[in-house]
């Protein structure tokens, strides 16, 4: 297969940008963006995302917009064609069908119905096939690769921390610890999560609701889990007894005691001593089509979590605010950037938003 060009590079970075507000939309579906682009011209005929809720995919939809315009152009798609039949036919035989001259894929897919075949088909077809290895293909992917390969969402924790390196403080309920920039941040990222999740104890400490609260983006709240441990559960929570619209659902083990309205599903899983195996956990969230998770836990699940490295992406927000001695540590460790480092972790990116800063870290590559 041929290496792509500079020009293919760029067609591929404007794809996964145009997909990228979309996350979080296409359910257990990749949020795939295809365009047909007129190689000659260097114009854009047509171009798609998966769908809402994951169908029609990218590709077809693309093709149907530029018509015979598709006929010997270049279909560039940030993801690998699907070349299996589910719930709709597949993309290979759209591409094939539109009789397009050259197809860019972003990167592979490691679905075994897919992985290769497509590329292959299209080439035993006449189809010039070039595998980009693009890297902000793959980042925008990741959450499939990884449900494909180790069968659990793609993680990531978020943690504010207070200047002094506290979380909170005891029996005071959600303390602000960030500003309004960081706050709208995290609604954001939410927004971008198939599910958020936080522990019992957060959930008894804080009482969020853990919605977007984002003019236009309100539906776009995800799946809001708790973690119930060996304490149990309050029912008086806004989690349980507040009705909004939006699911809410329980992880306990199969002898947990819950009580919750018919409305709120239980996800049971093994444990031990009342707490849910978290591997097992991400393990049923992935069957039930979860692919980005969010986690916005209290130090407890925090340190679990990385204790199991079980988190890919950390996103720490760092304020100077102080909460003082009698504040909730965030970690036992000396501060938490060490502590993320020890758990294999590196930092990524730093930035601020507005008084606070964001850092980023993620899982260092085995070796």
């Amino acid at each position: 297969m041929n290496q792509s060009s500079a020009e293919d590079l760029r067609w591929l970075d404007a794809a996964v940008r145009y997909a990228t507000p979309f996350r979080g939309t296409t359910a257990e579906n990749p949020v795939v963006a295809a365009f047909i682009v007129d190689p000659d011209q260097k114009t854009l005929l047509s171009r798609a995302i998966t769908a809402p809720g994951g169908r029609p995919h990218a590709e077809p939809q693309a093709l149907e917009a530029a018509g015979e315009l598709a006929r010997g152009k270049t279909l560039y798609v940030t993801l690998e064609p699907c070349d299996h039949w589910g719930r709709t036919p597949p993309c290979v035989d759209a591409i094939i069908r539109a009789g397009v001259a050259r197809v860019v894929i972003g990167t592979g897919d490691p679905d075994s119905r897919t992985s290769g075949k497509s590329a292959q088909r299209l080439a035993d077809a006449g189809i010039e096939v070039i595998q980009a290895n693009h890297a902000p293909s793959r980042s925008l992917h990741e959450g499939h690769v990884k449900r494909q390969l180790r069968g659990q969402p793609f993680v990531t924790a978020k943690l504010a921390v207070s200047a002094d390196g506290r979380i909170g403080l005891p029996d005071w309920g959600n303390l602000a610890i960030t500003g309004e920039p960081a706050r709208q941040w995290t609604h954001m990222q939410r927004a971008f999560a198939d599910a958020v999740l936080i522990g019992a104890a957060t959930a008894k400490a804080d009482d969020p609701k853990l919605t977007v609260r984002i003019k236009g983006l309100e539906r776009r709240t995800p799946l809001r889990l708790v973690l119930v441990g060996a304490g149990g559960l309050d029912p008086k929570l806004n989690l349980i007894a507040s009705f909004t619209g939006y699911r809410v659902a329980i992880i306990a083990t199969p002898e947990a005691d819950i009580t919750v309205p018919a409305s709120i599903s239980v996800i049971r899983v093994p444990g031990e001593n009342g707490r849910p195996n978290l591997g097992g956990a991400l393990s049923a969230l992935s069957k039930m089509g979860i692919v980005h998770l969010l986690v916005e836990g209290g130090a407890k699940l925090t340190e679990a979590l990385l204790d199991e490295h079980l988190v890919d992406r950390f996103e720490l927000l760092t304020s100077t605010i102080k909460v003082g001695k009698s504040g909730i540590r965030a970690t036992d460790a000396q501060d938490m950037e060490k502590r993320l480092v020890a758990a294999g972790m590196s930092e990524v990116d730093v930035h601020s938003l507005g008084e606070d800063m964001l850092h980023t870290f993620e899982k260092r590559a085995k070796d």
